[in-house]
């Protein structure tokens, strides 16, 4: 908007004084107070063009940068929770997995000493539950005594808390212990459905725990994109609103999305605000980390919008010229107050000093100029 803004004042300051224009005189243009007066025969009068105004619909619009990434939980980086040798492998770059589905395989001493352990302490489990339930019955029947009952319960319990605790370390690393066999291999299974958007898998190599994912996962067909807005726009973004997502690729192909959330916090340092942008990506124009333009547009709404060529700067406020009779040769100087431009910056919505049927002028006003 400012430059705009300066552009026109430059234009101002370049155009020639009415006496050194090819004869026309100062006598052709009078001002008094607000009011611009033009000779009926003067040439300027040709160079001028005005319009009326009408309420029109009129959308406030800007763009900021982008990046994409999945949904979350449709991304997902699969490692090893145990150092091993991986022996097969069921998936290759590009491979489209189910959940719970097995990626590939990995021989690893450390696993089956944790898997020993746990068959070990499921064996005790089921004895002292056994046990347990038969010292119930046999309570109930007056055979056994109450500390006897006591003491059964308390090996239960502590064998239970073992196998708990033996299931969890299995589960906190994404492996269903109920589904496993003695001595079988690590079995690394898919966390997610999706696509295998990367793979480092090499059979009868050797992997450690700490060591970087060896499969990425993404199910792309729905994707965000985290955009950047600067906190002078964030008033303009609603939940639900509507946003336009360009691609280097394709940059006059637009992708609808809509204001999934509008972030409370603002960067100290950008001073912006981060908003999330939920896109259909079934066609997956739309790659995870891809830098994206994000168009953001409010809803339209009645309002009386002008060219930006009508609007001046003056030291204290904005103005634009009016057509003050019907001869077109008498003008009026008339503040106004400026909201947000379109996206081109080509047409400005005026929040307050012009009506409806005001003719103002649209095109020629710097010759109006003093």
């Amino acid at each position: 908007m400012k430059k705009t803004y300066y552009a026109i004042i430059m234009a101002c300051l370049l155009v020639p004084s009415c006496k050194e224009s090819g004869g026309e005189t100062n006598q052709e243009i009078t001002y008094q107070g607000d009011t611009v007066t033009v000779s009926a025969n003067s040439p300027i009068l040709s160079r001028i063009s005005t319009e009326i105004l009408e309420k029109e619909a009129f959308s406030s619009e800007f763009r900021t940068v982008g990046t994409v990434q999945a949904e979350m939980g449709h991304y997902a980086e699969v490692g090893v929770p145990f150092d091993g040798r991986i022996t097969t492998s069921n998936v290759m770059l590009g491979s489209r997995v189910y959940a719970g589905q097995t990626l590939f395989e990995v021989s690893s001493p450390e696993f089956f000493e944790a898997s020993k352990q746990y068959f070990q302490n499921l064996r005790i489990y089921e004895t002292a539950k056994s046990s347990y339930q038969r010292k119930k019955a046999l309570k109930e029947a007056g055979v056994v005594s109450e500390r006897e009952l006591e003491e059964a319960y308390t090996e239960f319990e502590n064998a239970r808390q073992e196998k708990s605790a033996s299931e969890a370390a299995f589960r906190a690393y994404g492996m269903d212990p109920s589904g496993m066999e003695p001595g079988q291999a690590m079995r690394i299974v898919a966390p997610i459905s999706g696509e295998v958007v990367r793979c480092n898998i090499i059979p009868g190599s050797f992997i450690k725990a700490d060591s970087e994912a060896l499969l990425t996962l993404a199910d792309l067909g729905r994707v965000w994109i985290t955009a950047q807005v600067k906190e002078r726009f964030i008033g303009r973004v609603t939940k639900g609103g509507s946003v336009e997502i360009f691609t280097e690729a394709e940059p006059d192909c637009p992708i609808a999305g809509k204001v999934l959330n509008i972030g409370n916090l603002v960067d100290e340092q950008t001073r912006s605000v981060q908003v999330i942008v939920a896109c259909d990506n079934t066609e997956l124009k739309l790659k995870h980390g891809m830098y994206v333009s994000a168009h953001f547009i409010s809803e339209p709404e009645d309002a009386i919008v002008v060219p930006a060529t009508a609007i001046f700067q003056g030291e204290k406020s904005s103005y634009v010229y009016i057509a003050a009779s019907d001869k077109g040769n008498i003008f009026l100087r008339r503040k106004v107050t400026v909201g947000e431009s379109n996206d081109d910056n080509t047409r400005i919505h005026i929040v307050d000093g012009l009506l409806p049927g005001d003719r103002i002028v649209s095109e020629g006003g710097l010759y109006l100029n003093n």
